[in-house]
């Protein structure tokens, strides 16, 4: 069997699934979806159009039902409709049809709000490909997933499967009665149409979709016509490592006609990928646009080359710095007494950041934090004579951390108390590289950072710096004076 998914998809001929899916990574599928139309197009005599984010998918489809007079087919590629995205589409339409239960009667009694409620219900059968009429009506409403009727908000229901659709077989049978349709109103069951009426010969729909999950329905009746495609996605693994690079590059070399060495590569990648900045994205998810940028660089140095493979010192020169820094390792340099690598991860860190000063507010956080805890720690270790060095967790942790989180004379509430011992352990390590003069002054030099990072004098880059150099053992320059604390001689 063909390793190439476009060859597999056509090894029986010409693609007939009205809709064929290519989902994945747009930087992957999208060439991948390019590639199947050319093949198409050439079989079919017609050229293909692309469009990119439509916003009247319906017209779209309309389009594709009517016979074109100027060539022998149409194709057309839609990228990123996001008509796929929302796994949860059939259980809020049924949540339409639930409103309106319980409810008896034949033909004749579907009028108002029960007409609709049967025009949805009939909308959600066929978004799971499933015929209305082949069959007895609780045949029909067996072949409904029992994951929809946990739906979701007014969609959630509180009884089982079975009886649900118990109460949803009247208005089934009502509906076949009358001959209804239930077609398409919004854009899933509009394909959902689409897909089971089929279009003219010669006619076909493309979807470039990055959100398509295996539990849509209409991805499972795709999937059941082998209209699937999967381009492949890009995600960040353990140890740094970027799953389905090698993919990416491969596309691109192919599309460009130029290669990249691999230290070229892992730069590239580097200097370009960057996790999601949003809320709630999965764990290892990786950026589309910094993807869009990897591609876009790639071009930009294949051009370059002249042909030749792309090498490490063209995309050093080149591409700008602009990767995904993780601040942990930023604050693990920091506590290992490393302020030169610091700075460097710290620069990388604000120079991606979409918002430069949220970013900079956001690592001052962490690294305040850490200095108090610096701060506190010296004077304990002062106050109760422990020693600092020892490396062994497990040592640290019976021997060391017990004293050193214990009650100490004259003072109230120790402030180490309740602290992990882990994190515990990786701040006594580095209390160790901070000159005890240094290390109380921290506190100080935090509230001075932050009167900085607010506009009191100089630049707020620096100020961060300056902090951090103060951690890693280094001598710290004044702050500059604000303009308003100035004073000029006449």
């Amino acid at each position: 069997m063909s390793s190439d998914p476009v060859e597999a998809l056509l090894a029986g001929g010409e693609a007939t699934a009205p809709i064929l899916l290519v989902r994945g990574e747009r930087a992957l599928a999208e060439p991948l979806a390019e590639r199947l139309a050319a093949r198409l197009a050439e079989a079919w005599q017609t050229e293909p159009i692309r469009l990119r984010h439509p916003g009247d998918l319906p017209a779209v489809v309309d389009d594709l039902r009517t016979y074109s007079l100027f060539s022998s087919g149409k194709l057309v590629i839609a990228v990123e409709t996001g008509v796929l995205a929302d796994r949860a589409a059939a259980a809020d339409l049924l949540s339409e049809v639930r409103a309106e239960l319980p409810w008896q009667g034949g033909a004749e009694e579907l009028v108002g709000k029960a007409r609709n409620a049967a025009l949805r219900l009939l909308q959600v059968l066929r978004l799971f490909d499933i015929d209305p009429a082949a069959g007895e009506t609780d045949q029909v409403l067996a072949q409904l997933p029992d994951s929809l009727w946990a739906g979701r908000g007014r969609g959630r229901s509180k009884r089982g499967g079975d009886e649900e659709r118990s109460a949803l077989a009247p208005l089934l049978s009502a509906a076949v009665e009358a001959g209804l349709r239930g077609l398409g109103e919004v854009d899933a069951s509009i394909l959902a149409d689409l897909l089971r009426d089929g279009l003219p010969e010669r006619h076909a729909l493309i979807l470039v979709e990055s959100a398509a999950p295996e539990e849509h329905p209409l991805v499972e009746a795709l999937a059941r016509r082998s209209a699937v495609v999967d381009a492949g996605r890009l995600s960040l693994e353990r140890g740094g490592r970027i799953g389905g690079i090698d993919r990416l590059f491969a596309e691109l070399e192919r599309e460009t006609g130029v290669g990249v060495r691999r230290d070229a590569a892992e730069e590239l990648a580097r200097r370009t990928l960057r996790a999601p900045g949003r809320r709630g994205a999965a764990p290892g998810e990786i950026d589309a646009d910094s993807t869009e940028r990897l591609g876009a660089e790639y071009r930009k140095l294949a051009t370059l080359s002249g042909g030749r493979p792309i090498v490490l010192d063209l995309v050093v020169e080149q591409v700008e710095d602009r990767g995904e820094e993780d601040v942990w390792d930023l604050l693990n340099a920091v506590g290992t007494g490393r302020a030169g690598e610091a700075l460097s991860r710290l620069s990388r860190k604000l120079a991606g950041a979409e918002d430069p000063t949220a970013e900079r507010l956001a690592i001052f956080s962490l690294i305040a934090a850490f200095a108090r805890q610096l701060a506190a720690l010296s004077g304990v270790l002062a106050a109760t004579g422990v020693r600092p060095g020892e490396r062994s967790y497990p040592r640290f942790k019976s021997n060391v951390a017990p004293r050193l989180q214990g009650e100490i004379a004259g003072i109230e509430k120790n402030p180490l108390a309740g602290v992990h011992p882990f994190r515990l352990h990786r701040a006594y390590l580095a209390v160790g590289n901070v000159d005890p003069a240094v290390a109380a002054r921290l506190p100080a030099l935090v509230l001075e950072t932050e009167l900085r990072l607010k506009g009191e004098g100089g630049s707020p880059d620096a100020a961060l710096a300056d902090l951090i150099l103060a951690l890693g053992g280094s001598a710290v320059r004044p702050a500059p004076r604000s303009a308003a604390g100035s004073r000029t001689r006449a």
